[in-house]
């Protein structure tokens, strides 16, 4: 009778259970290259993180040639979005994936990153795939900027003028910038 009472409660818990399934995790072989090839040192000892829903999920550092493995685990993320920092430069979103074709995939990430046109000639932004908010990027040391006054009341800067983004610096790698997600590329 004991062990009748034991493969009950076994059966009754496995069909109220949900399986979880674990994912595996994503073992990146990268190569970060210079789309100019010019400058060497925009690839030495970078930083190439990957985030998802607005959470960094790995991260890693090149070698001198700008090759680079980088691991993490994807949960149920929709996109991973992957940007490129240096000493003395901006953080640029280098690309954005919703799959691999592996766990063990081989890319290449260009700096500055390779960008898409549609058939407006407008460049397509990246994460959100739209081009209604992506702007050219002009660098000045004196930026034209406007503020206005949000409806929650409070003061916002506004950077756009004349259909470009100002930044405030006098060169950078960028060369667009999608307004909607807050991105340089």
């Amino acid at each position: 009778m004991r062990s009748l009472f034991i493969i009950a409660s076994i059966v009754t818990l496995s069909a109220g259970a949900t399986v979880l399934t674990a994912t595996h995790p994503v073992i990146i072989t990268g190569h970060l290259r210079n789309k100019t090839g010019t400058d060497k040192q925009l690839i030495e000892l970078a930083s190439v993180f990957v985030k998802g829903n607005n959470k960094i999920l790995g991260k890693a550092v090149t070698d001198k040639k700008g090759n680079f493995t980088l691991t993490f685990t994807p949960k149920k993320e929709k996109s991973f979005d992957f940007y490129y920092y240096n000493i003395g430069e901006d953080t640029l979103l280098i690309d954005s994936m919703t799959s691999f074709e592996s766990d063990t995939p081989e890319i290449t990430f260009y700096v500055p990153g390779k960008y898409q046109e549609n058939t407006f000639g407008k460049v397509i932004c990246k994460i959100c795939r739209q081009s209604d908010k992506t702007y050219k990027i002009k660098y000045s040391e004196a930026p034209i900027t406007s503020f206005y006054i949000s409806e929650t009341n409070d003061t916002v800067r506004n950077l756009i003028y004349k259909g470009k983004y100002q930044e405030d610096c006098i060169s950078g790698l960028a060369t667009y910038w999608c307004d909607r997600d807050q991105v340089k590329f």
